[in-house]
């Protein structure tokens, strides 16, 4: 659709509100947008100020045919039912406003507004290449302070990561090796062989780079899964796929071998699978052995509606006295996204994620790239929620929410002019 099918009412409305052509609303809609997803794997301030102006402009711009299109997707009902309910769930919590609680699923509105915002796939194509140049000045860092190691970088976070943590840039740079790896497919069977070298080169520089850091568990289980997925998407369960699996698992195991952060968190994590009683435990380990054996307690004490959004950090702390937590104070997190929504509002929110995860699965249902990556966000999303809540953080979640609304936006947007050009 060009721009003379854009928004009329209610971009006049956003006219009259700047003063500007109602085009250029929807330019600065766009760039905020790109902005927002260049910005979000290094700053959270950044990410944050520009998101807001992206949906100022979106909620401007949108009409109300595109409301209605968004809003009847079983992808946008329900995560705002999920949101309705821990809305509703301050209602009976004793610390209504309590830390890990409302404020941490807002962003689950980025979902609705972004199916619902008119994006054509040009556009989506440069929101996506916005993230990956975030992400490459995030990599260029990375690498140069791993084999810089005396150079100034003093302000990293910890070895080879520059901004956030280890867990979030892991995160970010297996999407950017599968998006890219998926691309590098596709030019390969064009026979664009150069194009196909270039990215395939770029997608294991992400791919390695995973492993040169202070590796993170959840963040090598996402990758892992994300290669899986790769892999069956490619090749499905033909023998071939070893011929790709074999020499990046070599690369995974050479870059392992050569970082000295990451042999030294590899022999952390041996520590905590090696660990049979709480004496050998570390604190990773008996930590969240300790977050969910409390959680679950917490659950069975209010199974269907749970104990109110907020509720999570008061109910650690009351346990502080007769069961102290082994990380030295109770955390709003359980370091798990279905228990974390199952204490504050029951097995009835846990059922909402769960059916959340399941819609947002099965609307990618073609065989096209963006309906991969749509698979590869919520797969990685499902997997790091197992032993962190990523979908409450900022980054993760704000990733996920972002990426399935803008993603699923044009998937349904297909199918919805594939449909009106059969009627």
């Amino acid at each position: 659709m060009d721009n003379e099918g854009l928004c009329v009412t209610s971009l006049d409305i956003g006219t009259k509100i700047f003063g500007k052509n109602r085009y250029a609303i929807v330019s600065a809609r766009h760039w905020a947008a790109v902005a927002s997803a260049f910005t979000l794997p290094w700053s959270t301030s950044g990410q944050a100020i520009t998101a807001a102006i992206f949906v100022v402009l979106a909620l401007i711009t949108i009409k109300p045919s595109d409301w209605f299109l968004a809003l009847r997707s079983p992808a946008s009902a329900v995560p705002i039912a999920l949101l309705g309910l821990l809305l509703l769930g301050m209602s009976w919590s004793s610390d209504p406003t309590g830390a890990g609680g409302i404020t941490h699923y807002f962003k689950l509105l980025f979902i609705p507004i972004l199916i619902a915002t008119e994006i054509s796939p040009r556009q989506g194509f440069q929101i996506a290449c916005g993230f990956l140049t975030g992400c490459l000045m995030v990599l260029v860092l990375s690498l140069a302070s791993l084999t810089w190691s005396s150079g100034p970088w003093w302000w990293f976070k910890s070895a080879g990561i520059p901004f956030k943590d280890n867990a979030v840039q892991s995160g970010c740079f297996a999407l950017c090796a599968f998006g890219l790896a998926v691309l590098a497919t596709r030019a390969a069977h064009q026979m664009r062989v150069r194009l196909a070298v270039g990215l395939s080169a770029l997608a294991l520089l992400f791919f390695a780079d995973i492993f040169l850091i202070y590796v993170s568990k959840t963040g090598m289980i996402e990758t892992l899964a994300l290669f899986g997925l790769f892999l069956f998407w490619e090749f499905g369960g033909h023998p071939r796929a070893l011929l790709l699996a074999i020499p990046v698992v070599v690369i995974a195991v050479i870059a392992l071998s050569f970082s000295v952060p990451a042999q030294r968190r590899l022999a952390e994590i041996a520590t905590d699978v090696r660990a049979n009683d709480a004496s050998q435990e570390t604190l990773s380990t008996a930590s969240r052995r300790d977050f969910w054996r409390k959680a679950v307690g917490f659950i069975e004490e209010a199974p269907l509606l749970g104990h109110g959004t907020g509720s999570t950090k008061s109910l650690y702390e009351s346990l502080q006295t007769s069961a102290p937590s082994p990380y030295g104070e109770a955390v709003p997190d359980p370091h798990n996204q279905f228990l974390a929504i199952a204490i504050q509002v029951g097995l009835l929110g846990g059922a909402l994620l769960l059916l959340m995860w399941w819609v947002h699965f099965f609307m990618f249902f073609d065989g096209s790239p963006i309906s991969l990556m749509g698979r590869a966000i919520v797969v990685q999303n499902i997997v790091g929620s197992l032993f962190n809540s990523h979908l409450s953080t900022v980054t993760q979640g704000t990733l996920y929410c972002a990426a399935i609304g803008l993603l699923g936006g044009l998937v349904i947007r297909k199918s919805h002019r594939n449909s009106d050009g059969q009627s």
